[in-house]
């Protein structure tokens, strides 16, 4: 019968209704089958109590040997039909039983049914000795579902939630708790689904468990997902020329600094802060593979038995011969679209930007008109500063969707100065961090805020503004804003008494305290994600003010958000 059976998802729809209908019609049959037998069994019993009920009433018995012989008859002929009707019914029963067992194996998904007390029952697919890579008759399910042992206690509490039948949640609810995938051991990509069984009081007494491989749907969703990320990388390389060209000369200096003779422990906190940089800005065009690289490397620089210089410099030079040769993949792969160093596109012509400088330099150095270089600079090589967040908008959505939070398009207020980009490149840079943080810590779920009055989409604001000091000097001011958690003092506190228990910090009032995040490895957040976590983003920031002669600070009110204000030399002139 299993040779002769398609597959269930062979079946036509036409074929699927036809052989419906004939299960139907075989089964009413069967049931008159049924009834015919219980009603022969009925009418001989009545006849043979009549005939012994007739002494009791008064009524001669049966004397004639012809009638005894006659009801004997009878009743063998009807007992007989009965055996036959109900080997009948029992080869129906079983010709079904085998039916359906080949119809769920040729689905090859597994099933099995567990109940209230964990154990599993004798009746399973086959596909579930592949798929679970077990018998599971009378095994328990986290056996099965190989739980962790530090998880058992928690699987075995939602399971007794499970089958209680007066819980607040619902079983759709309580089996989000439980696996959703089987960790094979080699590598199948198993969904589990949990399906419940009631009694007619609805109460729940079994549960199904429906094990399916996606493993080849998985592989081809991958698949999709890294041509998908290749066209985006492509994209946005076309988009962002610029920053590729500057990340690819920042992953080389790494590498450059990473070789030095003399490279060690000291050198720590630099390297790191440019991986933890690298890793946030390769990510912006989706050079996935630099940066897990990047993200394993600056791993294992931080693993508690780097304690001397031989150990460091064993684990930077593998690393970086994996970060070298990853660049070299990227850049051979992106090779034919970077295009010369001179491009015509239409009437627009791509240079350089060091070219720029260099040709103000050489007029510099003629001693040209000093109106003139400074209008060149203003007029060619300057851009307005909002051109400069481009990229930080886009991190900001991007990070958003992955985190499943809502942003409004950013507001910009202020004016637009023309800077040259240059000289700020590394601030520029390390905005990521900033962005990562407000996207990350500051702006909550839609949930969270709608709860909090607030509208489910945050909103950042960038406002820049020139102005004077009491010197007369100018600076440029970038303050950028959202309107999400804020920052908890208290938070930093429990942090701070970690790390450094006597500090000064305990004499400090809240914005004050709220600086320190500005400190190196300090961070609020309380799980390591590849976001944030590292308390190394925000030191970035401010070291990069810092060298620029700016400052920083930042400012906070709980649940309204935060603010950044950054104060920077401003001055349209080169070295």
């Amino acid at each position: 019968m299993s040779e002769a059976l398609p597959p269930a998802d062979k079946l036509s729809s036409t074929m699927k209704s036809a052989v419906s209908q004939a299960v139907l019609t075989d089964a009413v049959r069967h049931v008159d089958i049924i009834s015919t037998s219980l009603f022969g069994m009925v009418a001989i019993v009545v006849v043979l109590l009549g005939a012994v009920a007739l002494p009791v009433y008064g009524y001669a018995p049966v004397a004639a040997p012809a009638a005894f012989w006659i009801m004997v008859l009878a009743s063998c002929i009807g007992i007989g039909v009965m055996v036959h009707l109900n080997y009948r019914i029992h080869q129906h029963v079983t010709n079904h039983a085998r039916l359906t067992e080949v119809l769920v194996n040729s689905l090859g998904q597994g099933f099995l049914v567990f109940g209230k007390d964990g154990l599993c029952g004798s009746v399973y697919s086959q596909a579930c000795i592949g798929l679970l890579e077990t018998v599971p008759a009378e095994k328990h399910i986290a056996d099965i579902l190989r739980i962790p042992e530090d998880q058992r206690t928690d699987f075995q509490d939602w399971l007794e939630v499970l089958f209680q039948p007066d819980h607040a949640l619902g079983f759709d609810d309580v089996v989000k708790f439980l696996p959703p995938f089987y960790p094979h051991s080699q590598q199948w990509r198993v969904s589990l689904v949990y399906r419940p069984i009631r009694n007619r009081d609805g109460v729940l007494i079994n549960v199904v468990l429906i094990a399916t491989d996606q493993t080849e749907e998985y592989e081809a969703q991958q698949d999709a997902k890294r041509q998908q990320a290749f066209a985006e990388m492509i994209c946005r390389i076309f988009k962002e020329r610029n920053q590729f060209h500057a990340t690819v000369a920042h992953i080389r200096e790494f590498l450059d600094a990473a070789n030095a003779p003399n490279v060690g422990l000291n050198d720590s906190p630099s390297l790191l802060r440019q991986l933890h940089t690298l890793k946030a800005t390769v990510k912006q065009f989706n050079l996935l593979e630099l940066a897990t690289v990047i993200h394993d490397l600056e791993n294992d620089l931080r693993a508690p038995e780097v304690i001397e210089n031989t150990i460091f410099r064993t684990r930077l030079h593998a690393g970086r011969q994996k970060v070298a040769e990853a660049l070299i993949r990227v850049t051979d792969e992106v090779k034919s679209l970077l295009g010369s160093e001179l491009e015509w596109r239409g009437n627009v012509r791509e240079i350089d930007e060091t070219k720029l400088y260099e040709f103000a330099r050489m007029m510099k150095s003629r001693n040209a008109d000093p109106a003139l270089i400074q209008s060149y600079l203003t007029i060619i090589a300057a851009v307005p500063i909002r051109d400069c967040f481009s990229t930080f908008e886009r991190e900001l959505s991007e990070l958003a969707s992955m985190l499943d939070k809502q942003l409004k398009p950013v507001v910009y207020l202020g004016d637009n100065p023309r800077i040259l980009t240059q000289p700020i490149q590394e601030f520029l840079f390390s905005l990521t961090h900033i962005c990562r943080n407000i996207v990350d810590h500051g702006i909550e779920p839609p949930v969270t805020r709608m709860a909090r009055g607030k509208d489910p989409a945050g909103l950042v604001t960038i406002q820049t503004n020139l102005m004077k000091d009491n010197s007369n000097r100018e600076w440029i001011r970038i303050d950028i804003s959202d309107d999400g958690n804020g920052i908890d003092p208290s938070r930093i506190r429990g942090k701070l008494a970690n790390i450094d228990p006597e500090g000064s910090w305990r004499h400090e009032d809240d914005q004050t305290v709220i600086q320190r995040i500005f400190s190196w490895g300090l961070t609020t957040a309380e799980t390591l994600t590849t976001f944030s976590g590292r308390g190394v983003g925000m030191e970035a920031v401010e070291r990069e003010v810092k060298l620029l002669g700016g400052t920083i600070h930042v400012s906070s009110e709980l649940y309204k958000g935060a603010s950044f204000d950054i104060r920077l030399p401003y001055h349209l002139d080169i070295d």
